[in-house]
């Protein structure tokens, strides 16, 4: 019996030692004390997303995730799915503690946010409120319910967001050119319907969405200027807006385009002048152009001119937003529209990455890729970065001599530079075999190339006046033809200057649209004529009437869609180009 009882106390003593303890305790609270946080990170794909830069500090006694704000809001988001596993749909609330940073004056101003699920497969998304309004509850502890109406669906990714919308300290107005107030998270728990702390993985990874941005039927704007403080909201026929700067007031020039990023239930956004010389006006949506998702409108200077005159200083003192429906306007800016362009059968100039200083030159020798794709109605795409904002190209080698193809020939869009094969041509000749053994980059100042692509270049460009095709949502085999009779509408909208938009996938990238029953026979206005980004193709009344005749009457009753591989048409519009 000795025997017996020492061996169980060895063993007790073995097991309070560690020997053979069991595994790790799992994690229930997230203290950042390890300073690992690579299941949350920024998400940027919100309109009025700030590119916040998060590190782990020491705060308040212990550890916490500093996010520093640089001037939007904010949205940390978590791998919630990823870090509660098989519990997640046990979630039924949370907290944690907040804590912001003193005004630079050295006191506290309020602040406030929302906890965001964004749940299902159409990304339903829901807010719930938390604040820290008190000094003495700074930092506080933040508590939120999820509604049990709203389930939360295992399997598909389903994350979690924190945001910091609400910054008195900004808001006040009494520090102009001051950020927003950094914030601190510490202490995340996650808790079931009876109140138990749910185990965590912090070894759980969150990807950034990948998003592309959606600029169906709009124009890109160069040489833009931001109207400051335009980040305003209001409900359904409500108003709200800014006094426009000296500076965005010059930019309001016959030509240039209002172009607002925005969200609103209704999916309308109008500009409103509450103080013109003709009184309180509005430039309604109608005459507006917006992209498929509703999240930017593009307003040119003669739709507003055609309210309220030609004469800027007669538009009156402030520029405001309405909606039909609850809305939010997070940025608003002026500048001159230009075609978006993209390339299609794109050959990647393998490895060109490079930089130089000012006036430096660096580049590779050209592959026969490169060359080959390098003809009529084609361009180089360069993706760059510099300091002065321009981007050459610079071929040493050429038969002329050390030639440079410059800046005033290239069209930059965003941080891309298009040189045309054509532009190409005209410096160094069309035999490529002048053009020498190297390509290489140069800007006035210093610079960066990331890639450099060559392929046929396509102009898009925005439509306004857009009128829909009801009821195109096709799909088809390869070389199979599908569509519908034209309603009186779009035939009106066939006139010169019209611009067809075909909203599209297809395996083959190409779409082509197909007039069986036209005097002339069946007939195919085909890609070529055609301009693509791979998902929105444009084709103009002048290129069908090349084929069909300007007379629309003579085009047949029916419009079909037709590619080369199986093929989907989400839908069609025509308008007229900006």
């Amino acid at each position: 019996m000795k025997k017996l009882f020492s061996l169980f106390l060895c063993c007790m003593l073995l097991l309070t030692s560690g020997v053979f303890a069991s595994a790790e305790a799992p994690v229930t609270v997230i203290d950042f004390a390890d300073g690992s946080y690579a299941f949350l990170g920024v998400d940027t794909s919100a309109g009025n997303a700030d590119a916040s830069e998060l590190s782990v500090v020491e705060y308040n006694g212990g550890y916490a995730l500093r996010v520093d704000v640089k001037a939007k809001t904010p949205y940390i988001a978590l791998n919630i799915e990823g870090m509660l596993g098989g519990n997640y749909t046990s979630l039924a609330s949370m907290s944690f503690d907040v804590g912001v940073e003193l005004g630079s004056d050295g006191k506290f101003y309020a602040q406030s946010g929302k906890v965001y699920t964004i749940t299902g497969s159409d990304g339903v998304k829901t807010g719930y409120d938390w604040s820290v309004y008190l000094k003495s509850k700074n930092p506080k502890t933040a508590k939120v319910t999820f509604s049990a109406d709203i389930p939360l669906t295992a399997g598909i990714g389903e994350t979690l967001l924190i945001t910091k919308e609400a910054d008195a300290f900004v808001d006040s107005g009494r520090f102009p050119g001051e950020e927003p107030r950094d914030f601190y998270l510490t202490n995340l728990q996650f808790f079931d319907a009876q109140g138990n702390v749910l185990p965590l993985d912090i070894s759980a990874v969150w990807t950034a969405p990948v998003t592309d941005v959606d600029l169906t039927n709009l124009s890109v704007l160069t040489n833009a200027v931001a109207l400051e403080g335009m980040s305003v909201d209001g409900g359904a026929w409500s108003q709200n807006g800014v006094s426009m700067t000296d500076e965005f007031r010059a930019a309001l020039v016959p030509g240039a385009v209002i172009e607002i990023s925005y969200e609103s239930e209704a999916g309308d956004i109008w500009l409103v002048f509450p103080d013109s010389a003709a009184g309180w006006q509005r430039v309604e949506m109608q005459t507006a152009t917006t992209n498929a998702t509703k999240t930017t409108a593009q307003i040119t200077f003669a739709e507003i001119a055609a309210v309220l005159g030609e004469d800027v200083s007669a538009w009156g003192d402030r520029l405001q937003c309405e909606s039909s429906g609850a809305w939010k306007v997070f940025s608003v800016e002026v500048g001159m529209p230009t075609a978006r362009i993209a390339l299609s059968n794109a050959v990647e100039f393998e490895g060109f990455a490079c930089e130089g200083g000012a006036w430096s030159q660096n580049g590779f020798a050209f592959t026969q890729e490169v060359l080959d794709a390098l003809v009529p109605g084609t361009a180089l795409e360069i993706e760059f970065a510099s300091e002065s904002g321009d981007m050459w190209i610079v071929l040493p080698d050429s038969a002329a001599g050390w030639m440079r193809v410059q800046m005033q020939s290239a069209a930059v869009i965003g941080d891309k530079a298009y040189i045309t094969y054509e532009q190409i041509a005209e410096v160094v000749g069309e035999d490529k075999s002048a053009w020498g053994a190297r390509l290489q980059c140069e800007a006035s100042g210093a610079w960066k190339v990331f890639s450099v692509k060559a392929g046929r270049i396509n102009k898009l460009v925005g439509v306004t006046d857009l009128v829909t095709f009801a009821g195109f949502e096709k799909s088809g085999g390869a070389w199979s033809q599908d569509g519908l009779e034209m309603p009186a509408e779009i035939i009106a909208a066939l006139v010169p200057g019209a611009v067809v938009s075909i909203s599209y996938e297809s395996e083959s990238g190409d779409i082509w649209l197909v007039f069986p029953d036209s005097a002339a026979g069946w007939q195919r206005v085909e890609m070529q004529t055609a301009d693509t980004d791979g998902k929105t193709a444009q084709i103009t009344f002048e290129e069908i009437a090349a084929v069909l005749g300007n007379d629309v009457s003579a085009w047949g009753a029916r419009m079909q869609c037709e590619a080369s591989g199986a093929w989907n048409v989400y839908s069609i519009t025509v308008g007229q180009a900006h």
